[in-house]
């Protein structure tokens, strides 16, 4: 089983330098710490989104009515041979946001997220031509149109490039501030030496180089001494230190999290992890962070598969009402309230809570109870009387 990669094999994606030494590759990452700021934010973005997703049921209907077929194995499942449903939407959901759409090609009746590809023409008509479409290592040698390959995108803004660009003068804050901080709070000492040969240049490189070495072990050493010989005094340099508190940092940091959350329609606290109202923020989430994506990839299903498909009952529906985790027992009321009404039959409810359903003759039928009536009889009889107490009470008078 593959195994879902690390930050750090995620980083090494976006910029990899690679050496090759005796058969074996070793990766070299040389980013600056500022950056992993960004990255992180719009990872956890991107997770958060692609979480929810991979969670959802991509409903399979054939004449209204939803089947569990080879297309639902495909969305549900598994989409190829390497990749898992999970896998398969986490990589979809990564490309709509970093590259402003993403491109999902099929092959021998298997579903593929194209790692790169070019719009070989661009037909606003007739629908674009995709060319250069590659998987992993492998490029397929062959174009896709529009009734080989599903587009997903939201709009024609790529999100990653605005934040790129916000970050260009952003980022430079943030390292001034790393950087700020580290210096204000690091300790500075003076040497001093009498009777120092001054002039002699062989003289004071050897004792720069022999003071660089002993100062090094002692400064970066838990449990060192630092031998101060006749003529020597070690002192701390009071004029540097000027200590600051670490606040200003994390804020400018914070804020990065806060404008990514923002491009993003994810609440605040849910991307920094401080989550207070659990209802209400996983609510907002579903409805402005992940409802759009939703419905981003049921209309790109849905437009390949044709309008003849769509008007007669065949048609491709992501269903987030899975989502959130459902405790029976905290719902049993409103189970209860589903079935008495007719809306849900008990298989329904069985399956919308994650079981399986019982498949029996009764439990696909729909009840109501008896407190439902039609709103014309009701207001021919608005006392709840009977027929046959009315005929009772016309044929004593």
């Amino acid at each position: 089983m593959r195994k879902i990669a690390s930050l750090n094999n995620f980083l090494e994606r976006l910029f990899p330098t690679q050496q090759s030494i005796g058969g074996e590759t070793t990766v070299i990452i040389d980013l600056p710490a500022d950056l992993y700021y960004k990255e992180l934010a719009i990872y956890t973005a991107s997770s958060l989104i692609g979480n929810a997703i991979s969670r959802s049921e991509i409903k399979c209907f054939i004449d209204g009515k939803p089947e569990k077929n080879q297309d639902h194995f495909l969305l549900n499942v598994s989409p190829n041979m390497n990749e898992t449903s999970s896998m398969f939407w986490h990589k979809v959901v990564n490309k709509m946001i970093r590259k402003g759409k993403a491109v999902v090609v099929e092959a021998n009746g298997k579903l593929y997220c194209a790692d790169s590809c070019v719009i070989e023409q661009e037909r606003p008509v007739l629908g674009d031509i995709y060319g250069g479409v590659t998987v992993g290592n492998f490029q397929f040698n062959k174009i896709f149109t529009q009734d080989d390959c599903y587009v997903f995108r939201l709009d024609d803004i790529n999100v990653k490039q605005l934040v790129d660009g916000m970050y260009q003068e952003y980022g430079k804050i943030l390292s001034a501030a790393a950087q700020t901080f580290k210096k204000t709070n690091g300790q500075k000492y003076k040497l001093r030496i009498e009777g120092v040969r001054s002039g002699d240049e062989e003289f004071e490189k050897q004792l720069i180089k022999k003071i660089t070495a002993e100062l090094k072990n002692y400064m970066e050493g838990d449990n060192a001494v630092y031998l101060e010989y006749d003529g020597y005094t070690l002192e701390p340099d009071e004029t540097t230190k000027t200590p600051r508190t670490s606040d200003d940092f994390i804020k400018l940091r914070s804020d990065l999290f806060k404008t990514v959350a923002g491009a993003m329609h994810i609440p605040e606290s849910l991307l920094t992890g401080n989550i207070t109202n659990m209802a209400d923020i996983i609510g907002a989430f579903l409805t402005f962070g992940v409802d759009p994506y939703a419905d981003a990839i049921t209309e790109g299903l849905n437009k390949r598969a044709g309008a003849h498909n769509y008007v007669n009952g065949n048609y491709y529906f992501v269903d987030t009402g899975k989502i959130k985790h459902r405790d029976p027992f905290d719902i049993a009321a409103s189970v209860s309230n589903l079935i008495s009404s007719g809306t849900y039959c008990i298989d329904e409810v069985r399956e919308e809570l994650g079981k399986a359903p019982l498949n029996t003759e009764w439990s696909r039928k729909h009840f109501i109870t008896k407190n439902f009536e039609e709103l014309e009889r009701f207001l021919k009889n608005p006392e709840g009387e009977t027929d046959e107490k009315k005929s009772s009470l016309s044929s004593s008078s």
